[in-house]
């Protein structure tokens, strides 16, 4: 057990230790931003999933997908403010005003002799230093140079008097000695807080029709109704900005509401919800079809005569980005960049196979056969010239209670950099002798 504990604390105690779960940490960290997480971006989650079901159940067993709530990342977190409290914080900073010598240079007969050996080395064998001669008399250089020391911001301290003469030592900017120690109470306070965050924060999204509402799983009782989505586009037609205008309520109680953009978002009591994506729910208001001057405007699943025909005509499906996968009609994404729509065509009791047609492409037409692949058909003699899709908004919830300990670390890791960075401490040796009518004055400095 004794070498255990001995070993263990070695271990805790060992910056060699710290330095490598740094490096896990940060591993672990860029492997989340690799891997979908389930709870900011659930659809590529699914997608992954259903891409490649053998590794998603390992990565469902290491919580691969949940990566930054999972309990071995959040107990690298603490095992990593324990080591550092071990390592830096579990004894107050040095302030030794002497610079460690070797034995040779503290040899003495008493241990008087060795300590005043010691300050004697300190002084003579320091790199940084001079010697220079004073018309004044020992008493008045010695007040002299401790009142222009302190005139220039130093410290006086460690008075002692040597054979013949007297020294003391004049130190400045002792503050930086706490630098590095404030520096890693705040990378402790910063664990401390992604702790917080992991255990008692959270993170989802919720998907929202326009004109419907969304359950929350992380507030129970809570409901996100968007009321109105809005997007603009550029010429190029690619996204230039959306919004959503959105209301919560609980209970029927309306906790609040307001219209959301991209890093503008909705704070009720710490939990924030934002405008993170949007797309086409695969739902429309209404399709345009283009009959030569004339247009026919369908409703989903209504059936309308097709003028000139004995036909009717029926809208029931759109893909927001067609795409075929084995054969059959699929959506690349839930974003408009190739809109097709699937009509039926109907008369009396008879019902023709569906046919799809493309607002990006109205010269093509494809045929969903029999066996439910398709097939090339002929251009009818009307096209599809607009769609007015339903869209979704995705709403991203997010609460972190760490935040506030998380930007109390931060300034305490900033306070500990600038003070370790530009506070410079110098530290001076004077040694003070008689010298004839005058007195000789010896310095050592180091910083």
């Amino acid at each position: 057990n004794s070498r255990a504990t001995a070993f263990m604390t070695k271990l805790f105690r060992s910056v060699r230790f710290n330095i490598f779960l740094g490096a896990l940490i940060t591993a672990a960290a860029a492997l989340g931003t690799l891997v979908p997480q389930q709870a900011e971006t659930p659809e590529r989650t699914a997608t992954f999933q259903a891409a490649h079901p053998q590794w998603s159940r390992v990565f469902d067993f290491f919580s691969l997908f949940d990566l930054y709530r999972s309990y071995w990342f959040m107990g690298l977190l603490g095992l990593m403010a324990f080591n550092i409290v071990l390592c830096k914080l579990w004894s107050l900073p040095p302030d030794d005003d002497l610079v460690g010598l070797p034995p040779e240079n503290t040899r003495g007969e008493s241990e008087a002799e060795k300590h005043l050996a010691k300050k004697e080395a300190a002084l003579k064998f320091n790199p940084h230093q001079g010697a220079f001669a004073s018309g004044l008399a020992y008493e008045p250089a010695l007040a002299q140079a401790k009142k222009v020391l302190a005139g220039a911001g130093y410290e006086l301290r460690d008075d002692f008097f040597l054979p013949g003469g007297a020294a003391f030592v004049a130190t400045k900017h002792r503050l930086q000695r706490w630098g590095s120690y404030l520096a890693h109470i705040g990378l402790v306070t910063i664990l401390v807080g992604a702790l917080v965050k992991g255990i008692y924060g959270f993170v989802e999204m919720v998907p929202v029709i326009e004109g419907r509402s969304g359950v929350m799983q992380n507030k129970p009782g809570w409901e996100i109704f968007v009321d109105k989505f809005s997007i603009a586009y550029y010429d190029t037609q690619a996204p230039k900005s959306f919004s959503s205008a959105i209301r919560v309520e609980s209970q029927g109680k309306t906790l609040a509401r307001k219209t959301i953009i991209v890093n503008d978002p909705l704070d009720i009591g710490g939990v924030r919800f934002y405008q993170a994506s949007w797309g086409a729910s695969g739902m429309f208001r209404s399709v345009t079809l283009k009959l030569g001057k004339q247009e026919l405007i369908l409703s989903p699943r209504v059936p309308r005569k097709l003028p000139g025909t004995p036909f009717l005509v029926e809208a029931d499906l759109l893909m927001p980005d067609f795409t075929i996968t084995d054969g059959a009609p699929d959506t690349a994404s839930l974003e408009l960049h190739n809109p097709a729509v699937r009509l039926s065509f109907r008369m009396g009791p008879r019902t023709t196979r569906p046919i799809w047609l493309f607002q990006n492409d109205p010269g093509l037409c494809l045929v969903e056969e029999g066996n439910g692949g398709l097939a090339r058909a002929p251009n009818p003699p009307f096209h599809l010239a607009g769609v007015d899709p339903i869209l979704f908004s995705g709403i991203q919830v997010a609460y972190d209670p760490g935040f506030k300990v998380v930007l109390a670390g931060s300034l305490l890791w900033l306070l500990g950099m600038i003070g370790l960075f530009y506070l410079h401490r110098r530290r001076l040796w004077v040694l003070i002798e008689p010298a004839g009518d005058g007195s000789r004055l010896s310095l050592g400095g180091w910083s």
